[in-house]
């Protein structure tokens, strides 16, 4: 597993990665309950492509890619830190860190979770097809990866959900698949390039 942490921004993140077979993340989906916890909370149900009901199953857009390489990014809240701000900080400063791994591995990215943000207004509410496919980001909750369970699993690292707990920290996710496999070393030095 990668372990790396680096300040950005003036925001310390701690970064793990790990690569693995598309085919063992299988063991994480459940696309009906994450369709409909986002059916029955999120303001972004039916506003978007890239959210559900239009989101693909996490094994139907894996197809034709053999591995995932996931990252978990995350920091510590400070007492003045607005959750929502410090995810959004986050997946600002290590989204060009997917994009760059993308296009070294000729892979595909998904997001650091939420909805995508490519445009300011999704063609969807227009009834209009993407204005940008090639450039449309799914998340992995999305495509209804279940990323509590696959965190601790994957990473012993638990996901907080509330401001307000004694674990004061924000966590994004993101992955990139891929086909021809390259080794942790390889991922480190592309990371380590961009933030050092």
């Amino acid at each position: 597993m990668i372990n790396l942490s680096f300040n950005k921004d003036n925001i310390k993140i701690n970064l793990k990665a790990k690569i693995c077979e598309n085919t063992f993340l299988k063991k994480y989906l459940d696309f009906e309950y994450f369709t409909n916890l986002c059916k029955t909370g999120c303001p972004n149900y039916k506003t978007s492509w890239a959210c559900p009901p239009n989101s693909p199953k996490f094994d139907d857009f894996a197809k034709g890619y053999k591995y995932s390489i996931i990252f978990i990014g995350y920091s510590t809240l400070k007492d003045d830190n607005d959750l929502s701000q410090v995810h959004t900080n986050l997946k600002n400063i290590l989204t060009p860190m997917l994009v760059k791994v993308e296009d070294k591995l000729d892979g595909v990215l998904t997001s650091f979770g939420g909805s995508c943000s490519r445009c300011k207004n999704c063609a969807y509410i227009n009834n209009e097809p993407c204005y940008f496919p090639n450039l449309m980001r799914y998340s992995m909750e999305a495509m209804g990866i279940n990323l509590d369970l696959m965190s601790k699993e994957m990473f012993n690292h638990s996901i907080s959900w509330d401001s307000n707990s004694k674990d004061k920290y924000c966590t994004v996710i993101g992955s990139v698949l891929f086909n021809d496999f390259q080794n942790e070393e390889y991922f480190k030095s592309i990371i380590n390039n961009l933030f050092n």
